[in-house]
């Protein structure tokens, strides 16, 4: 069989569109493929001057220069179309006759790659979004806080350890929360661990898990630790200043080999966690006491972000202040509104308690309002009158005098203490609950159990 007789069912045969041109440019054939493909009937194109029909057509090079394009993209603006194409001059006996291009339309390509980049355009507006969302807890109007937030979502995306500084109650677990659902791990647990409530006999046990018959008395079939359920996730550390120095070798071991073994047991687990640490403590301060290690701190302090307190951001009360509040009108089912002359008094008070007191505050007068807004009766007299819930012990002996009127001003903290104390317990499912709300230690909360005689 001679190749040359079948050629044209050859051309004829292929699903990509063929274009023969003379030496002239002139089109002496194109198959049934260009022109379904492109839209061309065959007979208006035969004959025609390419040249001519498209002056900017790639193949004319093929013509000049007697060299092929291989893979070449080009735009035919006659045909409004991308092509990807090979072409190969034609040579008969040492001389060059004309040439022939065998192209693909991929205009369903850029279509698809125009669309893809409105895709990844959008995705980003999402994420914007989304993290928008997220962080709407943190806005602020304080420089300091605005800062901190914004390092926040910097550090999100990333697998950084995170050390997050501030007082009692200014939110580090809602910045430690807001990082991890920013995170690619935000569809993985986030499991928060209070290291001042372990007790340094259960420590291994509760973050490591046991297997079963680890020790008299264990569950059956063992149990898993925080960090095994922290597995993929991000894993939360408060308190992490309160750890002995025992303890803080244990855990510097596991960040260090990023696995654990359960008590009783000799498997080793890999640990693939996130870490965020908290503290209101002075690390370093600790460290040069010796009570805190060096290597620990340095493991855990890649990005440190300092969370101001609310006395540093009054600005941001009425922020705050409504976020609190659309919660526990749902909470309590009650419709209330703040009066300005509410603003002044919460504005006038340092919140020693940062968030954490200014919630409870915001719970207990919620929780006792009878009209639809607040008017500065409903405010604790403690904050009406600028004093501090203190930690520490009140001596009643103290008393203040004003003019030939005697105030005992100890009595009336006590007083509303125990009020708010009292309060607390009531509306809260447990006293770890209440120890929470009223952000102040254990220790303190028992022995002010004890004071006041509530059981």
């Amino acid at each position: 069989m001679k190749l040359e007789n079948h050629l044209l069912s050859i051309l004829e045969s292929m699903h990509d569109a063929v274009l023969v041109i003379s030496k002239d440019s002139t089109i002496v054939y194109v198959n049934t493929a260009y022109s379904v493909q492109f839209g061309v009937p065959v007979h208006k194109i035969i004959g025609k001057k390419l040249s001519k029909v498209e002056p900017k057509a790639r193949i004319l090079e093929v013509l000049k220069t007697g060299q092929p394009l291989i893979n070449d993209y080009s735009y035919l603006d006659s045909l409004n179309i991308h092509i990807f194409a090979n072409m190969t001059p034609l040579i008969e006996k040492g001389e060059l006759i004309g040439a022939v291009a065998i192209m693909k339309d991929i205009s369903e390509f850029y279509a698809l790659q125009e669309e893809l980049q409105r895709y990844k355009t959008y995705s980003t507006q999402l994420e914007k979004q989304l993290n928008q969302k997220i962080f709407s807890l943190l806005e602020s109007h304080a420089p300091g806080m605005r800062q901190a937030v914004e390092m926040a979502k910097k550090v999100a995306d990333s697998e950084a350890t995170v050390l997050l500084f501030g007082e009692t109650g200014v939110g580090k677990e809602v910045f430690a929360r807001a990082i991890h659902e920013a995170s690619p791990r935000g569809d993985k647990p986030f499991v928060a661990i209070n290291m001042a409530s372990l007790p340094e006999s259960l420590f291994e046990s509760e973050l490591f898990g046991f297997e079963e018959g680890a020790f008299t008395g264990s569950r059956k079939g063992g149990k898993r630790g925080l960090f095994e359920l922290a597995n993929g996730g991000t894993l939360f550390l408060d308190e992490i200043g309160e750890l002995s120095l025992f303890l803080q070798a244990k855990l510097l071991r596991v960040l260090q080999e990023r696995a654990f073994i359960k008590v009783g047991g000799t498997t080793i687990y890999p640990l693939d966690i996130r870490i965020i640490a908290a503290t209101n403590r002075d690390l370093q301060k600790l460290m040069r006491e010796g009570k805190f290690r060096q290597d620990l701190y340095y493991r855990l302090n890649i990005v440190p972000i300092h969370i101001p307190p609310v006395r540093e951001r009054k600005q941001d009360l009425p922020i705050l202040m409504n976020n609190i509040l659309s919660e526990l009108k749902s909470k309590y089912r009650k419709q209330v509104t703040v009066t300005q002359e509410v603003y002044e008094i919460f504005e006038r008070y340092d919140w020693p308690g940062n968030v954490r007191e200014l919630s409870n505050v915001l719970e207990r007068m919620i929780a006792v309002c009878s009209k639809s807004y607040f008017v500065p009766e409903d405010v604790p007299p403690f904050v009406r009158e600028g004093s501090v819930l203190s930690e520490s012990p009140i001596e009643p002996s103290r008393q203040y005098a004003s003019g030939t009127n005697a105030l005992n001003l100890p009595a009336l903290i006590e007083k509303t203490e125990k009020e708010m104390l009292e309060e607390v317990l009531r509306t809260s499912r447990t006293r770890t609950e209440a120890i929470r709300r009223l952000g102040i230690s254990r220790k303190t909360f028992y022995q002010r159990l004890k004071k006041y005689n509530i059981q």
